[in-house]
């Protein structure tokens, strides 16, 4: 019974321990994840050529639907 209580009361101190140090230490490096991760997007040439391609696309598409004869 006494085993029980110590590892109930191990349980607790672990839940407690993360909600305060593990939880808010895991949200900060998954924000500063996103942000790194946009930044590196932004940066990159594959992307822009992705978005140079889309736009040609739809330029060509929205062209070939307006005929002004």
């Amino acid at each position: 019974m006494f085993l029980l209580l110590i590892l109930f009361l191990a349980m607790l101190l672990f839940i407690k321990g993360f909600f305060k140090i593990v939880l808010p230490a895991l949200i900060i490096l998954m924000i500063l994840k996103f942000l790194f991760g946009g930044l590196m997007l932004l940066l990159s040439p594959h992307f822009w050529g992705t978005l140079l391609v889309i736009s040609i696309i739809v330029w060509l598409v929205r062209a070939s639907r307006s005929r002004n004869y």
